[in-house]
C-alpha cells in the first residue's frame, strides 16, 4: 500500500512555507478561516489534477481559484492580494510504498507573472521523499524552471506534465489506481445528504463500465455499406423495372397489332367463304329461272300445237289426196319426233356436260380413268354409264369416309400438338425472364405466403425454393444433386425471424388451398452447419449465394458421398455416382430419371430447360406444319370428293337412250319426208292455213324470245362460274397465307380464333364491320405504341443520366437494359442480398458476444460485487443497524423490456440467430434496441445515447436495506426523508469506501496501490460507534481518510485516527500543528 505521509505547502494562500506529516487515517480541524479548507483544496487540487472547484463545501459557487490562492486574496479595499508580482506557488505529497520501502513525491508547480495567468505543472519524482528535494534556495523559492535544472543538476529523475490528460494518467500509474479516482476525490468532498438513492448508488457504488460496442459498430458499419451497395443495386434496377415493363406492354401490343393482321386474313377468308355461298345461292336463283323460262317455253308450244290442231282441222280437206296424206302423215310423225327431241335436247346436253365435268373431276382426282377415257370416246350408253356410276359411288363413298376420318384425327392431333406447343411457349418465356414453373401447390404456397408476411409486417418478404438459392457448381453431377434432392428442392426458405407467423398462415390455409407436401425451412436451427466439413460430399458440388440456403444443403447432403465407380459404393454409409446410384441404408437403387429429367436448381437449370424446349419445339414445328399441309390437303381431297354428282347423275342415266332413239327416229322421218312431192291441187287448200301458219310463226318468235332469255341465263351462270372460280383462287392463296402464319406462329392460333369467335358474335358475321372494327383497333394501339416508345426513350434517358449508362435511348436497344437488367435481379443483387444477410448475421452475432452477453456479464459482476459488498456490511453493526444494499431489474421504461428479455437466460442471437425462445414481440424489442446500438451517425446525440444504452447500470435499479437488532427492516429510498443525519450519512460513506475500492487497479495482483479520500466535516452527525466502525471499515479496504471537521467535533472523532492535524492562524498565516498516534 502506498500511504500519504507528509503535505508540504509554499505561497498557499495563508500558508507560506508548511511542511506537516501524516500518518495513516488523519483528522485536520481548526476555527472558521484558520485554513482547514484552504489544506484540503491543496491536497485535493492534487489529487484531481486540478479540476475540482475549490472550497466546495463552503460554497457550490465558490469563487477561489489558482491564482487566488497563488496571491493569497484578501478582498480588503486597496489590499486585494498579499502577494504581487511573479509568484511560484507548490503543492508537494509524499507517499511512501509499504511494499517496496520507496518513496515517491507527487505535486504541482505553478508561476504566476505579474499581470499573468498561472501557467502549471504537475510533477512526479522517483525514489525520494520531500526532504531530499530542494523547493527553496536561499531563502529564495524556485520558479519552475530553477526547479526543474535543479533537479536535473542533482540527478533527480523527474516527470513533468503540462496536460489534464497526461498528468492524470502518470498519477494514475503512481498511485495504482484508475483514473476515475480523481473524479471521486472530489465528489466525496463535496459531501451532501442522500437523495436519490438510486442515482447516488449508481455514481458512487457501482463502477462506470460501458459495454465496448467498437467492434459491433465497425460490423455494423460494414454491414450498412453493404446494404447501401445492395440499395444502390435495388435503385438501378427499380429504375430499370418500369423500361422493362413498358418494353413488355410495347411487346404485346406489337403482338396484338401482328394477330389482328393475322385475323384480318382469317377475316377475309370468311368473307370470301361467304361470297361464294352468295355465289352459290344466286346460281340456285339463276337455275330456278332458267326452269321457269323453259316451263314457258313448254306452255308456248302447248299452245303452237292448238294452232297446229286448228291447222289439221282446215286440212283435212286436203288428205284426199293419196300423196299428200303420206306426206301429212310423215310429217306428222316427224313433227312429234321433232317436239320430243327439242323437249329433250336441253335436258340432254346438260347431263352429258355434268357427265364430261364428273370426269375432268376425277382425271384431276387420279380415279376411275376407264370412266374418263369412257367419257372422252363420246359413245356411251346409259347401262355402261351406270356400271360406271355405281362402281364410282361405292367408291367415293369408302374414300370420303376414310378422308373424313383421317381430317378428324388430324384435327384433334393437330389441338393436342398446338395446345402443347403454346404451353411450352408460355414455359420458354418464362425461362427467358429466368423465372421456373413449379407444381402448383409450390407456386400457390409461394404466392399465399408473400401475401401473408406483407399484409403481417407491411414489407415484401423474400419466399423462394431452395432451388432457385443454388447453384451446381460441376455439371457432371448435377442429376444425381436433383435426383437425390428431389421434392425437398421446392421447399420453401424464409428468413429465421418470419418463419413463425409463416409457419402459422400455411396451418391456416393449407385445406383451404389444397396445398401439401410442400416444406418450409427452419432455418434458424440450421447455424451448426454453417462451417462444416463437407470435402468429398454431395454438398460440396453445390454453392449458394443465401447462407441459410447453404445451411440447409449442408444439412441434406454432408453424408453423401461422391464416387466415381460404383464399385466404391460400398465404402461409405451413404454415396451416390454421377450415374445417380445411391447407396443409402446398406441398399443400393437407381433414382427414377423422371425426377431430374427436369433440372430446376439454379440458373444452369434453366439455360437447360430452354435448350430442351428450343430442341423439343424444333422437332415439334416440322410435326405441326407437317399436320397442317396434310390436313388442308386431305380437306381439299374430301371436297373434291364431295363436289361429285355421281350419285345425282345415275338417276337420270336413262334420258341417254331416250334421247339418242329419238334423233335416230327423227332423222328417218325427215328422210322419207323429204322424198314425197304433192300435186299441183292441193296448193290451193293450203292458202286458209297460211294464217295458221302466221300464229304459229309469232308463237315460234316467243319461244325464240324464251330460248335468247334462257342463253342470258345460261351466260349468267356462267359467269357466276367464272367468278366462282376466281374466289375460290382467292381464298386460296389467303389460305396459304393462313397456313404460313400458323406455321410460324403455332402459339397465335388459338388467340386468333378466339378473338374471331367474338368479332362474330359481336358484329353478327357482318365482316366490314369486323375489318373496320380491326382497322380502329389497330390505330388506337399504333398510337399507344408510339406513345410508350416515346415514354421509354424518357426513361432510358433518365437512366443512363443517374447511373452514368452510355446505352442507346431507343426501343430497339432495349435488350441491352433487358439484359442489365437480368443481371441485376438474378447475379448481383441477389448475391449483395446474401453478402448483406451474412454481414447483418455477423452484426447480430456480435451484438451477442460484445453487447448482449457482455452486458449480461457486467450486470453479473455488479450483483457478485453488491454481494460481497453485502458480506462484509453483514459483519458490521452500526449503532444497532446493518445496512445491505439491494440491486434489482430496473423498472424504468426503455430499459424494463430489455432486461427482461437479456437476463432471463433466453438468447436474443444463439445457434439458431433469432432464438425460437422470443416470441414475436421480444424479437421486435430487441430488434429495437439492435437498431439504437446500430446508428452509424457520429453527433453528440447519437454518443449520448449509446452511453446510456451500453451502461449496464441503468438496467438495474437500487436501494439500501437497514435492518435492525430485532429484524424489522426498512428501505432507505422510502424512509431517508425521516431519518437522523447519522443514518443518512453511513450509506454514504459505505458507498464512497466501495466506489474507491473499485477504482484501485488489479487489487488481487498488485498491492502497493494508494488511495487517498478527503472529507470535509465528515461524520458530523454520527455516533460514536458508528464512527468508529466507518473507519474501521475504510481500515479494512486500505484507504487513507483524511477528514476534515470542527474543533467541537474533533474529540469525538480523534480517538479513532493516527494522525490529528490542527490549523491554527496567527495574524495574516496559517500554522499546522500535528498530533500522531501509531497506536491507533
Amino acid at each position: 500500500m502506498k500511504t500519504l505521509t507528509k503535505v508540504k505547502l509554499i505561497n498557499w494562500y495563508t500558508f507560506v512555507n508548511q511542511e506537516f506529516q501524516v500518518y495513516k487515517n488523519t483528522l485536520i480541524t481548526g476555527e472558521n478561516g484558520s485554513g482547514k479548507s484552504t489544506v484540503l483544496d491543496a491536497v485535493q487540487y492534487v489529487l484531481t489534477i486540478g479540476t475540482c472547484k475549490f472550497n466546495k463545501a463552503a460554497s457550490d459557487i465558490g469563487d477561489r481559484t489558482l491564482e487566488t490562492y497563488m496571491r493569497c486574496k484578501t478582498g480588503e479595499e486597496g489590499n486585494e492580494y498579499k502577494r504581487t508580482g511573479d509568484v511560484t506557488s507548490y503543492i508537494v505529497l509524499e507517499f511512501y510504498d509499504e511494499k517496496t520501502k520507496a518513496y515517491q513525491i507527487l505535486g504541482v508547480v505553478a508561476d504566476l507573472a505579474s499581470g499573468g495567468k498561472p501557467w502549471r505543472e504537475f510533477f512526479q519524482i522517483v525514489d525520494k521523499s520531500i526532504n531530499q528535494v530542494s523547493f527553496i534556495i536561499n531563502k529564495k523559492i524556485l520558479t519552475k524552471r530553477e526547479f526543474k535544472n535543479n533537479l536535473n543538476n542533482n540527478s533527480q529523475q523527474a516527470i513533468f506534465k503540462d496536460t489534464i490528460r497526461d498528468s492524470k494518467r502518470l498519477f494514475s500509474n503512481a498511485l495504482g489506481v484508475k483514473e476515475k479516482y480523481f473524479d471521486l476525490v472530489t465528489k466525496a468532498l463535496a459531501f451532501k445528504a442522500i437523495d436519490k438513492v438510486y442515482q447516488f448508488i449508481m455514481d458512487f457504488l457501482l463502477k462506470e463500465d460501458f459495454v465496448d460496442i467498437d467492434n459491433l459498430r465497425q460490423s455494423i458499419q460494414h454491414y450498412r455499406r453493404i446494404e447501401e451497395q445492395l440499395k444502390l443495386s435495388q435503385k438501378e434496377c427499380e429504375t430499370l423495372e418500369p423500361i422493362i415493363e413498358k418494353s413488355k406492354i410495347h411487346g404485346e401490343i406489337t403482338n396484338k397489332i401482328e394477330i389482328q393482321n393475322f385475323v384480318k386474313e382469317k377475316i377475309k377468308e370468311k368473307n370470301f367463304v361467304h361470297l361464294i355461298s352468295l355465289l352459290e345461292e344466286k346460281e340456285k336463283k339463276l337455275t330456278s329461272k332458267l326452269e321457269q323460262v323453259n316451263a314457258n317455253l313448254i306452255q308456248l308450244q302447248q299452245d303452237n300445237e292448238l294452232d297446229m290442231n286448228q291447222l289439221n282441222e282446215v286440212n283435212n280437206s286436203m288428205f284426199k289426196n293419196e300423196s299428200y296424206r303420206l306426206k301429212e302423215k310423215i310429217q306428222q310423225s316427224f313433227d312429234e319426233v321433232k317436239r320430243e327431241k327439242e323437249k329433250k335436247v336441253n335436258a340432254y346436253e346438260i347431263l352429258v356436260n355434268e357427265i364430261r365435268g364428273e370426269a375432268a373431276q376425277l382425271k384431276q382426282l387420279r380415279i376411275h380413268q376407264k370412266f374418263v377415257e369412257y367419257v372422252a370416246s363420246g359413245n356411251f350408253t346409259s347401262n355402261e354409264l351406270q356400271s360406271y356410276i355405281l362402281e364410282i359411288i361405292e367408291s367415293i363413298s369408302i374414300k370420303k369416309e376414310k378422308l373424313e376420318d383421317q381430317v378428324r384425327e388430324l384435327i384433334n392431333k393437330s389441338e393436342k400438338d398446338t395446345s402443347y406447343f403454346s404451353e411450352k411457349m408460355k414455359e420458354y418465356e418464362a425461362l427467358k425472364q429466368n423465372q421456373l414453373i413449379y407444381k402448383p401447390e409450390v407456386h400457390a404456397l409461394i404466392e399465399l405466403l408473400k401475401e401473408k408476411l406483407f399484409n403481417h409486417y407491411g414489407k415484401h418478404i423474400e419466399v423462394k425454393p431452395l432451388c432457385e438459392y443454388l447453384e451446381v457448381k460441376d455439371e457432371t453431377w448435377r442429376n444425381a444433386i436433383e435426383g437425390y434432392l428431389n421434392t425437398q428442392r421446392f421447399d420453401i426458405i424464409v428468413d429465421p425471424e418470419y418463419f413463425g407467423y409463416a409457419m402459422r398462415a400455411y396451418e391456416e390455409y393449407k385445406s383451404k388451398h389444397g396445398i401439401f407436401g410442400v416444406g418450409i425451412v427452419d432455418v434458424a436451427k440450421l447455424k451448426r452447419f454453417n462451417d462444416i466439413d463437407i470435402k468429398g460430399t454431395l454438398a460440396e458440388k453445390v454453392d449458394s449465394k443465401n447462407i441459410y440456403a447453404r445451411w440447409y444443403t449442408n444439412m441434406l447432403l454432408r453424408y453423401v458421398m461422391c464416387v466415381d465407380d460404383i464399385g466404391q459404393l460400398r465404402q461409405y454409409r451413404t454415396a451416390i455416382t454421377k450415374t445417380v446410384m445411391l447407396y443409402k441404408n446398406y441398399t443400393v437403387r437407381a433414382l427414377n430419371p423422371h425426377i431430374y429429367k427436369n433440372p430446376v436448381i439454379g440458373l444452369g437449370a434453366i439455360k437447360i430447360q430452354k435448350k430442351e424446349i428450343e430442341m423439343e419445339l424444333e422437332e415439334l414445328k416440322p410435326i405441326i406444319e407437317a399436320d397442317k399441309k396434310r390436313k388442308q390437303q386431305l380437306s381439299i381431297n374430301l371436297n373434291q370428293l364431295k363436289a361429285l354428282r355421281s350419285e345425282k347423275l345415275s338417276y337420270r342415266l336413262q334420258l341417254i337412250d331416250e334421247y339418242q332413239s329419238i334423233v335416230s327416229n327423227y332423222n328417218i322421218q325427215e328422210k322419207r319426208l323429204n322424198k314425197i312431192t304433192l300435186d299441183d291441187t292441193i296448193l290451193s287448200l293450203q292458202e286458209e292455213s297460211g294464217k295458221l301458219s302466221e300464229r304459229i310463226e309469232v308463237t315460234k318468235q316467243k319461244i325464240y324470245e324464251f330460248h335468247t332469255q334462257k342463253v342470258t341465263i345460261e351466260v349468267e351462270l356462267n359467269q357466276l362460274g367464272k367468278d366462282f372460280d376466281n374466289n375460290k383462287r382467292e381464298l386460296k392463296i389467303i389460305r396459304e397465307r393462313i397456313l404460313q402464319y400458323e406455321l410460324e406462329h403455332i402459339d397465335a392460333t388459338e388467340r386468333a380464333d378466339r378473338l374471331i369467335m367474338n368479332y362474330e358474335k359481336r358484329f353478327s358475321r357482318n365482316f366490314k364491320k369486323i375489318s373496320e372494327e380491326i382497322e380502329r383497333k389497330q390505330s388506337e394501339w399504333i398510337y399507344q405504341l408510339n406513345t410508350i416508345a416515346t415514354n421509354i426513350a424518357v426513361d432510358m434517358t433518365n437512366y443512363n443520366n443517374v447511373f452514368n449508362v452510355g446505352y442507346e435511348n431507343t426501343i430497339e436497344a432495349i435488350q441491352e437494359y433487358i439484359k442489365k437488367y437480368r443481371y441485376l435481379k438474378d447475379i448481383e443483387i441477389v448475391d449483395k442480398i446474401d453478402k448483406a444477410r451474412q454481414a447483418k448475421l455477423k452484426s447480430e452475432e456480435t451484438f451477442q458476444t460484445s453487447f448482449v452477453s457482455g452486458l449480461n456479464e457486467k450486470i453479473d459482476n455488479a450483483k457478485r460485487d453488491i454481494l460481497f459488498l453485502n458480506k462484509n456490511l453483514s459483519k458490521r453493526d452500526f449503532n444497532g443497524e446493518t445496512y445491505e444494499f439491494c440491486i434489482s431489474p430496473t423498472s424504468k421504461t426503455g430499459f424494463k423490456e430489455y432486461y427482461e428479455i437479456i437476463h432471463t437466460g433466453k438468447d436474443y442471437i444463439s445457434d439458431n440467430l433469432l432464438s425460437e425462445t422470443l416470441d414475436e414481440s421480444q424479437r421486435k424489442i430487441m430488434d429495437e434496441l439492435f437498431e439504437r446500438l446500430s446508428s452509424t451517425e457520429n453527433n453528440a446525440d447519437t454518443e449520448k445515447l449509446l452511453t446510456k444504452y451500453t451502461d449496464y447500470r441503468n438496467y438495474l435499479d437500487y436501494d439500501i436495506k437497514i435492518t435492525k437488532s430485532n429484524g424489522a427492516f426498512s428501505y432507505f429510498s422510502k424512509t431517508n426523508r425521516g431519518k437522523s443525519g447519522g443514518e443518512t450519512q453511513t450509506p454514504f460513506y459505505v458507498i464512497m469506501a466501495a466506489s474507491f475500492e473499485q477504482i484501485i487497479k488489479d487489487r488481487n495482483s498488485v498491492e502497493n496501490f494508494g488511495c487517498v479520500v478527503l472529507f470535509d466535516e465528515a461524520f458530523n452527525n454520527m455516533d460514536e460507534p458508528r464512527i468508529k466502525e466507518m473507519i474501521k471499515f475504510y481500515n479494512e479496504r486500505d484507504i487513507q481518510t483524511f477528514i476534515a471537521v470542527p474543533p467541537s467535533r474533533a474529540s469525538t472523532i480523534i480517538p479513532y485516527v493516527n494522525t490529528s492535524l490542527l490549523v491554527i492562524k496567527h495574524e495574516e498565516q496559517s500554522f499546522i500543528e500535528v498530533i500522531t498516534d501509531e497506536s491507533v
